[in-house]
């Protein structure tokens, strides 16, 4: 199993917004097209100049399936990120796989 994983920086004034966003809008589409699942929002603990920072994973089978998703919704989702927020979110993407201990 892939894992993708998305961490934000949200500037503190449109952090209740994004999270409705991420909820409403970009989860709902993302999960659309039946190639990724499992969905999981994590707040990262500590103290951000002037934000908060939050992780966005899901799930996928494969890398091919992961990459196949990236290209098309990934990539809408992302420019209606942009869209919306501007530079007031930034994110950075990263694509693991699952191992046994």
């Amino acid at each position: 199993m892939i894992v993708y994983n998305t961490t934000y920086h949200v500037d503190c004034t449109v952090s209740g917004e994004f999270l409705d966003w991420l909820r409403e809008q970009f989860v709902p589409q993302a999960l659309a097209g039946g190639l990724v699942a499992n969905p999981r929002l994590l707040r990262m603990m500590g103290h951000y100049d002037g934000g908060a920072c939050f992780a966005l994973q899901f799930e996928a089978p494969s890398l091919a399936v992961l990459q196949r998703w990236n290209k098309a919704t990934g990539k809408q989702l992302h420019e209606q990120l942009t869209k919306q927020f501007g530079n007031k979110v930034a994110g950075f993407t990263t694509f693991m796989e699952s191992m046994e201990i």
